[in-house]
């Protein structure tokens, strides 16, 4: 999703919905605002268990260019972000907090 080929600021909506699976999220990520417009929504859906903190996934998103809409923690398996996009990308932000464990799939 690090270089999708299409205009900037040319999307209302992105999602990841058990996507996240890259190496560079803030790429990811970076590229999700570019092609939102302002105040375009990124919702983010992914697995409980690779989350190492949520404030700091949250805080760095919004380090990103977005700010937090909702968040649903209360299921056990997966947890539901909504940002809304409020601008670009804090110009040389680095955002070590901005990982997500593997997702390990057990053997049944």
């Amino acid at each position: 999703m690090a270089e999708v080929p299409l205009g900037d600021a040319s999307v209302d909506v992105a999602v990841f919905c058990l996507s996240l699976m890259g190496t560079n999220l803030q790429e990811i990520l970076e590229e999700a605002n570019r092609l939102l417009r302002p105040g375009g929504t990124l919702l983010v859906a992914e697995v409980a268990s690779r989350f190492l903190d949520v404030r700091t996934f949250v805080s760095a998103v919004t380090q990103l260019g977005f700010k937090i809409v909702s968040k649903d923690l209360a299921n056990n398996f997966f947890y539901f972000f909504e940002f809304s996009k409020t601008g670009r990308p804090h110009a040389g932000a680095t955002l070590p907090g901005l990982r997500l464990r593997p997702c390990l799939y057990k053997k049944r």
